[in-house]
């Protein structure tokens, strides 16, 4: 009993999650469409801007540009701000986060150079997205996400994180979507931060989130980037 216990506990784990459902309602939510690969060994944050996939990579603070079909590297850009985790788009530009600085940095998506920095008082940001005209930023330090004035750094408002740790925002226009790979969970959230549901993982480590006005991306520590179309 005790082996047969220990070899469905190990099955479990090495098993990839092909439906992530409501682990409340055991229902399926979305499902995985389409897996490509990121070049990112560590992959972190994650956006999109319009026609391509963007993912921070920890261990070189590279961010690569990628396509979403097959995942092929459009281009590389190194990071100017230190130990970057987080990365958003806001129409025009990118913008960047660091776990170990309070600056957030706007920068040029072709070049990388610095458009616009902005200083926060304090903070351990180890995501960012970008919706309402506002960014959203996931303070570890707090464990709070907070929505900030893009142009000011003032905190708009901000609330607790449901889970531990985020490792990945994006905003669908109506929704924020969260992810905390401490409970291999993704968070579906209501601007003024009511859980509306949550899902297991398509992956063992969800980290950086992005929505292209149709799917949700998800990038793992697997270095697989998840295309999910959501089941209302």
């Amino acid at each position: 009993m005790i082996v047969s216990s220990l070899l469905g506990l190990m099955a479990c784990q090495d098993r990839i999650f092909d439906n992530p459902f409501d682990p409340e309602a055991s229902e399926v939510i979305f499902e995985v469409i389409n897996t490509i690969f990121t070049p990112s060994s560590i992959p972190l944050g994650l956006t999109w801007d319009g026609s391509t996939l963007w993912n921070v990579d920890g261990n070189s603070n590279t961010l690569y540009c990628l396509n979403r079909a097959n995942g092929s590297q459009i281009r590389a850009l190194t990071s100017p701000l230190p130990s970057t985790t987080g990365i958003a788009y806001d129409g025009h530009d990118l913008w960047i986060c660091s776990e170990t600085m309070v600056e957030l940095y706007k920068i040029n998506l072709l070049n990388g150079e610095i458009q616009k920095s902005l200083h926060l008082q304090r903070g351990s940001f180890t995501a960012i997205g970008y919706g309402q005209q506002a960014l959203w930023l996931a303070d570890l330090q707090s464990n709070t996400i907070q929505k900030v004035n893009p142009e000011t750094g003032e905190i708009q408002f901000s609330f607790s994180n449901p889970g531990v740790r985020v490792d990945g925002i994006a905003f669908d226009g109506g929704s924020l979507w969260i992810s905390d790979p401490t409970s291999l969970t993704i968070y579906e959230l209501a601007p003024e931060g009511l859980v509306k549901r949550r899902f297991l993982s398509p992956g063992q480590s969800p980290r950086g989130l992005a929505f292209d006005g149709y799917y949700l991306w998800n990038v793992d520590g697997n270095q697989k980037i998840y295309q999910l179309r959501v089941l209302k």
